[in-house]
């Protein structure tokens, strides 16, 4: 959430004489408006075709993101550390447009709440620690997920902006939820984090409020956990499953390097995240109340350490971090929840990076501070995960063919399940009919044991349309919620 940012087109440096407003838009192909904010906002990339201008920065004219574009080797583009974005918030007190599209709220006619009456089963299966758990978590064997003793193949999705709804936005949050388990996705991702430092509108989720250090957890106010309380306590009523990571690698709701420069301060840089103490022992105190808070609940499918974790971040550089770094970070962190919660499954989160000596290429050989193989190998590890953006990465549509056959076979070779946990086709590409068929198709015919597309669309009475980066699938979009969502779960489901 992956976060992910373009590089800064040239079309930006280019300036205008005029100044576009906080929300407008301020770049992107085709564009030929305003491409420097007022005061108060940086003009931040979300794809290739949109820049807005971002409220809460302090130089006007500039990105919020200032990653060193990274040059791959098998394209002569040049690409950031990221490639899309999640949005803070796209809510003020009156409606704001955050794209070209209205944001009229508008009340979903056609949606079906399901209220489950499935029976939950009360039997157990044991854990390798000798304990015992229910068979209502999802476990693994081999390759496999399992839940109730059975195979658990699926399809899901990404809506990183469920628990962002608020305050008293409760109907939404069940408005989304009703769309999500009545299109037959399993699987829902969503933030477990969202940390902010200094104040914020009273609609805006807050987790973990970092005015002071160490931050304050907002276990009871409104605002912050028990919004996701109610997404948890949804998703059990509706038999969908949760994964929560736990921080973000990029800017959008706190971050890495927010952590680092609020416990570090000036002269800290990324990789201390991994490495310092002090900041250790904050994330596992965040991580402690979620874990203790959500353990008993058959909703959590599992855990992530991170969405994305890198060396390097939006702001921070990587200092002295290497894959083996990360690797070491995610033992001691996964081996300290399952000492929390033993019952229910740990993965990374990270894209699925490899680590090859001699590979000239960016995401194959640890250049931004990731071995998955590592990662996934860790006793403590459950299953692998991995994400694919082609065209960000400076690769091709049919790239990506190959690199979810990559990680097919790294599930053969270590037995673990593999989750193709984030990907995409922008609607503008003009490719995305074709690619999300061969996409699934690859999937279908190789191990991998779940795909979750970024990301899944709605709309809900209140907030209206989901924010849409050029990645959601709505079901407005009537073929490709048909065939890459509704009809993709289905087929997914027949390998159980």
């Amino acid at each position: 959430m992956k976060a992910k940012i373009l590089a800064i087109s040239s079309a930006l440096a280019a300036g205008a004489a005029a100044q576009q407003t906080v929300w407008g838009q301020c770049g992107g192909i085709g564009w030929t408006g305003a491409s420097s904010c007022v005061a108060g906002a940086a003009c931040t990339s979300y794809n290739a075709y949109y820049f807005q201008c971002i409220p809460g920065a302090t130089t006007a004219g500039t990105t919020t993101r200032t990653t060193t574009p990274v040059t791959t080797t098998t394209s002569s583009r040049t690409t950031t550390t990221s490639s899309r974005t999640t949005t803070t918030s796209s809510r003020t007190t009156t409606p704001v447009t955050t794209t070209s599209r209205t944001t009229t709220p508008v009340t979903t006619t056609s949606r079906t709440t399901t209220t489950s009456s499935r029976t939950t089963t009360t039997s157990s299966r044991t854990t390798t620690a000798g304990g015992s758990c229910p068979s209502n978590f999802v476990s693994t064997s081999g390759k496999e997920f399992r839940l109730n003793g059975n195979k658990f193949y699926f399809a899901g999705s990404n809506a990183y902006y469920i628990p962002m709804y608020g305050p008293n936005d409760f109907g939404d949050i069940d408005a989304a939820l009703d769309a999500f388990a009545g299109s037959g996705l399993k699987v829902l991702r969503t933030w477990g984090f969202a940390d902010f430092a200094g104040p914020q509108d009273d609609y805006v989720t807050v987790f973990q409020n970092w005015s002071t250090v160490p931050p304050v957890i907002l276990e009871t106010q409104e605002r912050g956990l028990p919004r996701l309380d109610y997404v948890i306590k949804g998703c059990e009523t509706r038999g969908i499953k949760v994964i929560l990571p736990f921080v973000n690698n990029w800017a959008e709701y706190g971050g890495i390097d927010l952590y680092v420069e609020k416990v570090v301060g000036s002269g800290g840089n990324h990789g201390d995240f991994y490495t310092n103490t002090a900041v250790k022992n904050i994330y596992k105190n965040y991580v402690k109340t979620i874990v203790n808070r959500y353990k008993s609940s058959a909703a959590i499918m599992a855990w992530e350490l991170s969405n994305e974790i890198r060396c390097a971040g939006p702001r921070l550089g990587a200092g002295s971090c290497t894959p083996a770094v990360t690797t070491a970070w995610a033992k001691e962190m996964s081996e300290y929840i399952k000492s929390l919660d033993s019952c229910h499954l740990v993965a990374v989160g990270d894209e699925g990076f490899f680590n090859i000596a001699g590979n000239s290429d960016y995401v194959y050989n640890g250049g931004p501070g990731i071995d998955n193989e590592a990662l996934t190998a860790l006793a403590s590890i459950d299953f692998g995960t991995f994400h694919m953006y082609p065209i960000p990465w400076g690769k091709t549509w049919d790239w990506g063919n190959q690199w979810i056959k990559d990680h097919a076979a790294q599930a053969d070779k270590l037995n673990k399940p593999m989750l193709f946990e984030e990907y995409g086709v922008t609607r503008d590409s003009g490719q995305r009919d074709t690619y999300h068929q061969q996409y699934h198709d690859t999937v279908f015919a190789n191990s991998i044991a779940g795909d979750m597309f970024w990301q899944f669309g709605t709309t809900v009475p209140n907030w209206g349309k989901s924010y849409d980066d050029g990645y959601s699938i709505y079901p407005a979009d009537t073929y490709e919620w048909t065939n890459f969502v509704v009809n993709w779960a289905t087929k997914m489901a027949s390998k159980n």
